[in-house]
């Protein structure tokens, strides 16, 4: 079942970044069938897994003025997709295209538990501790970063940058094995 849950957030985040808007009941149909023709699951395991999310809370549905409906994820929804990633990122493999994205952040100690929060998914995700609150990845996370961000708005105080070249890099390299 777990499978089958993951696999909704996932589309639900990659889908938009607002959610899935249909109109009328055909929203969760749509999106059945989609995960149905794509991993076989049917009809009941599918209604049953979302569900399961709405009572969750990791999913919400709101009409807009139109009668459209947008099938969105909660704060709750978006936090479980942002581990998802980040726990991704510290796996990632792939060819490196000899860039590094640098996180950077001061953040006051009014927002305590938004830089605890950063500090910890950076750490989840692999990324090299450079300083105190200085971190490096080699693969795009810019994405990761910003929806993290945007979530616990923290826009004032973090910033991202894609780096050519850092002294001492050949150390870093050995770390995430390029």
């Amino acid at each position: 079942m777990r499978k089958i849950l993951e696999e909704i957030l996932w589309n639900i985040y990659y889908q938009t970044e607002n959610g899935i808007g249909r109109r009328g009941d055909a929203r969760f149909f749509i999106l059945n069938s989609v995960l149905k023709d794509m991993h076989g699951f049917s009809a009941k395991q599918l209604s049953a897994a979302v569900y399961d999310l709405k009572k969750e809370k990791l999913i919400e549905k709101k009409e807009n003025y139109e009668g459209s409906v947008l099938v969105s994820l909660t704060e709750k929804g978006m936090l479980r997709m942002i581990n998802f990633r980040f726990r991704r990122l510290g796996n990632k493999k792939e060819k490196w295209d000899g860039k590094w994205r640098m996180i950077a952040f001061d953040i006051p100690n009014e927002y305590r538990k938004g830089r605890n929060a950063l500090n910890y998914r950076l750490k989840m995700g692999g990324f090299y501790e450079l300083q105190e609150s200085i971190f490096l990845h080699p693969y795009d996370c810019k994405k990761e970063i910003d929806d993290f961000v945007k979530l616990f708005k923290l826009e004032n105080y973090v910033r991202f940058g894609l780096l050519d070249f850092i002294d001492n890099q050949d150390r870093i390299k050995i770390k995430f094995g390029l």
